[in-house]
């Protein structure tokens, strides 16, 4: 979503697409290799006993909703919410920490970085990164991992019985809803604005009074969407926060219809995108496409 305090405004956290791109560069680089030391440069970024994580196994890296868990051979987790400006960079050679693009905030290419808060040390010598610019995300060592309730909207638990439920017995605006994380897990305000778009329904719609092909159709966007964004490794917004592990960008802003393209013409229409503030989110959409 996009958070808008002063001239951070721009700033968006990684929503699931995002978390599960980096998901998948992790699974593909973490699994059996060993913690050998984990330095903690701020305190604040990593809560937990250091020797709950140190000399064990990567079994696997999990996710729900924004929520990443790295599983260790001994039952514990290494918990992981990025928030606003988290990001995760691997180095598999230390003698090699130049990635080979740009990485946001550091304004370089080699590791550890200023803005770097935690680096995870595995005993063949390579390296896990974690920078965090403002600091508000986090990791934790804990039992069992730390995912939200609500339904991932990428899992069998996120049915259409239950979407058609959390819409009908509110009345709030549905874009409110969708970014409801105790409602469905993963949903922030990128991914709200285009699929409002693609069904044409108006950001500020009360839920309960979508009819039933809309909730349907709302449903199914949700769904396709994700999966999109996924297919195109997440979205490097315009404040380029968001990179992978190996500093590669997303490349689903590319695909964006009404997202950050305030005054653009509409891509079915022509007509000027607007955007508006609610409760502190900026909203984008058609005003000819999506009606209250």
């Amino acid at each position: 979503m996009t958070l808008d305090i002063g001239h951070w405004s721009i700033l968006t956290m990684p929503e699931l697409p995002e978390v599960e791109t980096i998901r998948l560069n992790l699974e593909k680089n973490l699994p059996g290799r060993i913690i050998s030391r984990i330095r903690v440069l701020a305190k604040k970024q990593l809560t937990g006993r250091l020797d709950h994580a140190l000399g064990q196994n990567i079994v696997a890296v999990e996710r729900q909703g924004k929520y990443l868990a790295i599983r260790l051979g001994n039952g514990y987790y290494l918990n992981v919410h990025l928030k606003m400006t988290g990001q995760f960079l691997f180095a598999k050679n230390p003698r090699q920490t130049k990635f080979p693009h740009r990485i946001p905030f550091v304004h370089g290419q080699r590791m550890p970085g200023k803005t770097t808060r935690v680096i995870i040390e595995f005993s063949d010598r390579s390296q896990l990164f974690y920078n965090d610019l403002r600091m508000f995300g986090w990791i934790k060592i804990t039992k069992t991992p730390q995912f939200p309730s609500a339904p991932d909207v990428l899992s069998a638990r996120f049915t259409r019985r239950y979407f058609h439920q959390v819409v009908g017995r509110t009345h709030r605006a549905i874009k409110a809803l969708l970014l409801d994380q105790e409602k469905q897990a993963g949903i922030g305000n990128i991914y709200a604005n285009e699929a409002l778009f693609a069904v044409k329904i108006h950001p500020l719609q009360p839920a309960n009074r979508l009819n039933q092909k809309q909730v349907d159709q709302l449903y199914a966007a949700i769904i396709k969407i994700m999966k999109q964004a996924i297919k195109h490794r997440g979205t490097s917004a315009s404040d380029e926060a968001f990179i992978l592990p190996d500093s590669r960008k997303g490349r689903h802003q590319h695909y964006l219809l009404v997202y950050d393209r305030e005054d653009q013409p509409c891509r079915i229409c022509g007509t000027p995108i607007k955007r508006l503030k609610h409760h502190g989110r900026s909203s984008y959409f058609c005003p000819r496409c999506q009606t209250t």
